[in-house]
């Protein structure tokens, strides 16, 4: 996740139009998606509904799972600015809400 996370503050000083990365962060995924469903995570509804109509239209399953803001809570830090893993519960969301952290106000998914 912190190579990701730099990769991600790196391309947003660019300042792009989208910010879109696709990876296998977390198999908390895949226990709730399965084998045959991709999860989809975005700050920017048009860009996601644009992403999951393109699925569609190959043949791909994607779902969109929420960024609970409330989760925020999981990867606070003592110690630090924020912790690489919230817990137990809801690691795909507290991943994503990490990798947020690092592309700002832009369009991302």
């Amino acid at each position: 996740r912190l190579i990701l996370a730099d990769a991600l503050a790196l391309a947003a000083k660019q300042k792009p139009d989208y910010m879109i990365n696709l990876v296998t962060l977390t198999g908390a995924c895949m226990v709730a998606l399965g084998n045959e469903v991709a999860g989809i995570f975005s700050n920017h509804q048009p860009l996601a509904d644009q992403l999951i109509r393109c699925a569609q239209e190959s043949g791909e399953k994607l779902w969109q799972l929420p960024l609970v803001k409330e989760y925020r809570e999981l990867i606070k830090s003592s110690v630090a600015d924020m912790k690489n893993v919230g817990g137990p519960h809801g690691g795909a969301i507290t991943a994503a809400l990490i990798l947020q952290e690092f592309v700002g106000d832009l369009p991302w998914a």
